[in-house]
């Protein structure tokens, strides 16, 4: 059997253009969002006014707007964290924004040396001697039950005995204070909000085109304040009318629009959360 003669493979010249369709997979994704507010504006149709230091500044206003009002700009996780002996005051990454709760990761466990824990080995020895009441283990019933009553007690021992931690967290100086004195070196677990990064929100099917739409009502009030100095220009076929004032009613309009779609979770998947009152 013959086969076709295979055409040879140049490779690619380096000094080729990037196709149009190609060039914005090399672009930053926050340069994308800029080029997209400027083409809603009308660029390369009209002349703006407008500087790129005016575009940065619209994205990230809208950003800090977006992380003041909406939970999706933050993400549930934990974080461990070694606490050292008489030192009550620990700083904590910028990407922290909220501490819900601290635990101590030993209680309920049978680590020994300097982590030990009395009450965590008391409720060791409670669990062993319910394992099996009256007998039923054997065939596999109340197993389910033994469980249930186990880890009640192990939360009611946690919150009576030191599982908890009681804290202070300040959020501007991300500074964590445990109200307690700790006499070892011990691990414990931080249930915490972090920031979601700039690079994930923007590519955020939910949240990017509400980002892009409040810094293109930014960029209108920056041109509306621009304008609005003067309400016309002199010319010979009577003069100019700016407007101005109009586009200073349209983003402040389009800003209490993007406001309540927060109010709403439209930027969010998950939706209305059950409320009760």
């Amino acid at each position: 059997m013959q086969y076709p003669p295979r055409q040879p493979q140049y490779p690619t010249p380096i000094n080729q253009p990037i196709p149009p369709s190609q060039q914005n997979q090399t672009k930053p994704p926050r340069q994308i969002l800029i080029e997209e507010v400027r083409l809603y504006l009308g660029a390369g149709i009209i002349d703006l006014e407008l500087d790129p230091e005016h575009y940065e500044f619209a994205v990230t206003a809208a950003f800090q707007r977006y992380r003041q009002r909406s939970g999706n700009a933050m993400q549930e996780s934990f974080l461990f964290l070694d606490v050292q002996p008489d030192v009550a005051d620990y700083i904590l990454p910028d990407e922290v924004q909220e501490v819900r709760s601290v635990y101590r990761r030993s209680i309920g466990g049978t680590s020994g040396g300097a982590a030990i824990d009395p009450f965590a080995l008391a409720f060791s020895n409670n669990v062993y001697l319910i394992q099996n009441p009256g007998g039923l283990g054997g065939s596999g019933s109340g197993m389910i039950a033994t469980y249930d009553f186990a880890m009640q007690f192990q939360s009611l021992v946690g919150r009576m005995f030191g599982r908890d931690f009681l804290y202070i967290w300040d959020t501007s100086t991300k500074k964590l204070t445990l109200q307690r004195k700790l006499v070892a070196v011990e691990t414990v677990a931080l249930h915490i909000y972090n920031a979601r990064p700039d690079s994930v929100l923007i590519n955020d099917v939910y949240a990017r085109p509400w980002l892009r739409d409040w810094a293109l009502a930014v960029c209108k009030q920056i041109m509306g304040e621009a304008r609005s100095k003067f309400g016309n220009i002199a010319g010979p076929q009577g003069g100019i009318t700016l407007n101005g004032e109009a586009l200073k009613t349209e983003a402040k309009a389009e800003m209490e629009r993007l406001d309540n779609e927060l109010t709403q979770f439209v930027d969010q998947h998950d939706g209305y959360p059950f409320i009760i009152g």
